[in-house]
């Protein structure tokens, strides 16, 4: 799916609150995407590694509430707490984080809650990450948190790049390389063994 179409189908169903997950090579703007689609609708946005996060950070942390004289549990500061109202939680690079995180966020991703905490009504969940055949540092994702999400595959363009170039006021000299060299816009892959590539 190239990148319009991506972003048209994430407006959708981010919309509907169907948590999404955006698989892609590294550096073909999965993040940026999902970063502008909140920023144009002008609605909330938490770029949410759980690759730094353990099992239990999720949940929060208990203390002891002396009126009810019984544990509750206080939500990270991290999650999204209702002071505004629509947004998108973005779990960047999910499929990085160890399996038993990845275990601690089904319930948040299916049910839209964690232990006390709720997701406010107004925020969508998306997740990206990057395919095993990437060469990334990845775990492949049990099945039960596969099943939770929409999955919508990018891959490059270089139309939908020229577009955004053009709007962003590339250098034309840049836009008239790629169009006669559309092969160097992304290099990742395709026989090339080089530690670093080209990408839009």
């Amino acid at each position: 799916m190239y990148p319009q179409n991506a972003k048209r189908s994430l407006e959708y169903l981010t919309q509907k609150k169907v948590p999404v997950f955006l698989w892609g090579p590294p550096g073909i703007g999965k993040s940026s995407i999902v970063a502008q689609i909140a920023k144009e609708a002008e609605m909330g946005f938490i770029d949410l590694r759980l690759s730094l996060l353990d099992p239990t950070d999720l949940r929060g942390i208990p203390f002891f509430n002396t009126i009810k004289e019984t544990a509750l549990w206080a939500p990270p500061s991290f999650l999204p707490d209702g002071k505004v109202e629509r947004g998108i939680l973005f779990l960047d690079e999910l499929n990085t984080a160890a399996p038993m995180v990845q275990a601690s966020a089904y319930q948040l991703i299916l049910d839209r809650k964690i232990g006390e905490y709720t997701l406010p009504e107004g925020w969508a969940i998306v997740a990206a990450g990057n395919r095993e055949s990437d060469r990334g540092v990845v775990f492949r994702m049990a099945a039960p948190l596969a099943n939770r999400f929409v999955h919508l595959e990018m891959e490059v363009s270089v139309d939908d790049w020229k577009t955004w170039a053009l709007k962003t006021e590339i250098h034309p000299a840049i836009i008239a390389f790629i169009s006669h060299r559309p092969d160097t816009l992304f290099t990742f892959g395709n026989g090339n063994d080089s530690r670093s590539f080209a990408t839009p």
